[in-house]
């Protein structure tokens, strides 16, 4: 019989926080498996589409344009290597996060305290768990895990009082890490400055040598100039530079930096985060409802960091100033970055998970330390900050019940397939459109589509007949140098590789305002081109298919 009395050895309690931990990672987990049978939005197409020609062996943005870095299209390429699926890309995002949020609790415990990081870790998976569904798989998503990276590198690279001189081997790794996000975004640019000017602070507090501050951000830059280098450098031996140039040139013609924003917009701009991050949970079927409570617990996130900051930004040998500079940079040029984009969309802002997870796991920690202090007030905060974390775990958590659910009842229970689940969903056109298409068409034929339904090419495994895999942004552009050269380039490479269809959409499909046949026959050679060699040969939902004549 166990004697009551008798204490768990620390064996024991190691072995008790493992399982706990295992356990607590596994429902986690869980909450995030309905991403498995999320279909791929408009972005998601595009990066699929090129992730395959660059599987094939094609060049990234020389052989498949996209307005964003190759980076995410080259991850893209990875996971359908290991499977030519919509759930190879999401397992693989879903593992990408799985490490993000590792590190995000790796990142907090050093920084702050080791009681801020496991809920800094499940703060940033939740997070996640509950993005719409347009929003998932981006640039952002991938980003973050560098983004962290760098910041971890850093600041242990920097170390603290135990260390008088800085880890130079560390610092350059992390401003290699750091120079990734330029393949991103070229935006991103602007956390590269942030965490740079933060490790700079931080060896001066940390030394108060200028020498050695130097050493230290000349080691990042070192690390970030380098792998800017070797991308460069693989473009050069691709023959990829000219399309680099090509595209600086469509973001300086259609993709300039939004007007300079107001202190009221700036506040809107936040205030619209706080809001179950400026989106929609799933979102990807309409009869699935939003259980969004209290702006899905991300204002509570807020209210943990705010905690936090008043427990943490006391300066002990620099670290109480520095990891603020850090982080509240990091959040600021994230902010900044979604502000001086002309063309805001929702999951821009998900390139402020990770300081947000980490100030709030940090909020946490104060809320731990302070129920284990001796002062009656300092008491009270802590169960205040304790039962605001729960509150928030909770609230993120609740978020996705209806989508795990739903989840569970069509697969589990009725035993759907995955082609069932999409057809119910917003995107299903595209999905009858493929299967017509997968019917009159040989594997190696090609096709064309005229339209922003890049999917198309990934359900139908047909190789594009261009380099082009969207229509937007380029084709309304009516008189830019943008939309003159890819309608050249569209008209020269259909002609060439003659696809057995090209395909036009109906007005408003996929949003309100898109007007493509408008814009085809605007672009005079290519129309003539159509016109002389293609027929209509039918209609599929949005979808008009000319099939070549010979």
């Amino acid at each position: 019989m166990l004697d009551p009395n008798q204490s768990v050895s620390p064996v024991g309690r190691r072995w008790l926080r493992i399982a706990a931990v295992g356990i607590g990672a596994l429902l986690l987990g869980a909450l995030a498996t309905p991403h498995l049978i999320y279909p791929f939005g408009h972005d998601q197409g595009i990066y699929s589409a090129c992730g395959d020609v660059i599987r094939r062996g094609g060049v990234p943005i020389r052989d498949c344009f996209e307005s964003k870095g190759p980076g995410v299209m080259v991850l893209y390429a990875i996971a359908l290597s290991i499977s030519f699926s919509t759930v190879a890309v999401h397992a693989f995002t879903l593992a990408w996060q799985a490490v993000t949020a590792a590190l995000v609790g790796w990142t907090a415990r050093a920084m702050f305290h080791p009681a801020a990081a496991l809920p800094a870790a499940a703060f940033y998976w939740l997070i996640y768990a509950g993005i719409n569904y347009w929003s998932m798989n981006q640039a952002e998503t991938f980003s973050n895990l560098f983004i962290v990276l760098a910041l971890y590198l850093a600041w242990r690279g920097v170390g603290d009082h135990t260390r008088t001189v800085p880890n130079l081997r560390l610092l350059l790794i992390s401003g290699a890490g750091a120079g990734i996000l330029m393949w991103f975004k070229y935006t991103f640019g602007l956390l590269i400055a942030v965490i740079g000017a933060g490790l700079l602070l931080h060896a001066w507090l940390r030394t108060r040598a200028l020498p050695t501050t130097l050493r230290a951000g000349a080691a990042f830059a070192v690390g970030a100039i380098a792998i800017n280098a070797l991308v460069l450098a693989y473009f050069a031996l691709a023959g990829g530079i000219p399309a680099l140039i090509e595209q600086l040139n469509v973001f300086r013609e259609l993709f300039p930096l939004g007007p300079p924003r107001t202190f009221p917009e700036i506040v809107q701009f936040l205030w619209r985060f706080t809001d179950n991050g400026a989106d929609l949970t799933g979102d990807y079927k309409a009869t699935v409802p939003q259980w969004t409570f209290f702006g899905g617990g991300f204002p509570l996130l807020f209210a943990l960091a705010i905690l936090g900051g008043a427990r943490f930004i006391r300066p002990v040998n620099g670290n109480g100033l520095a990891r603020y500079t850090y982080l509240v940079g990091l959040f600021i040029a994230g902010l900044a970055v979604v502000a001086i984009q002309a063309k805001y969309v929702q999951y821009h802002f998900t390139i402020l998970h990770g300081p947000l997870a980490i100030l709030a796991g940090a909020g946490v920690a104060a809320a731990w330390l302070w129920v284990r202090a001796s002062g009656a007030v300092a008491r009270a905060l802590g169960v205040l900050g304790g039962s605001v974390g729960v509150i928030a775990l909770t609230l993120l958590v609740i978020r996705m019940l209806p989508w795990v659910y739903d989840a569970y009842i069509n697969i589990i229970v009725q035993g759907k397939s995955l082609r069932e689940v999409h057809l119910e969903s917003r995107v299903a056109p595209q999905l009858y459109v493929a299967d017509y298409i997968v019917e009159h068409t040989r594997p190696d034929e090609t096709i064309s589509l005229f339209a922003d339904a890049p999917w198309v090419y990934m359900l139908t495994q047909r190789r594009n007949a261009t380099r082009f895999p969207f229509a937007d942004v380029w084709a309304p552009a009516h008189g830019s140098w943008t939309n003159a050269e890819f309608g050249r380039q569209f008209y020269e490479q259909l002609a060439a590789n003659r696809p057995t269809y090209f395909i036009l959409t109906r007005d408003d499909y996929p949003w309100l305002g898109v007007r493509h046949i408008d814009n085809w026959k605007r672009l005079t050679d290519l129309h003539a081109y159509v016109e002389a060699n293609y027929r209509y040969e039918a209609e599929n939902g949005p979808f008009l298919l000319f099939r070549r004549k010979d």
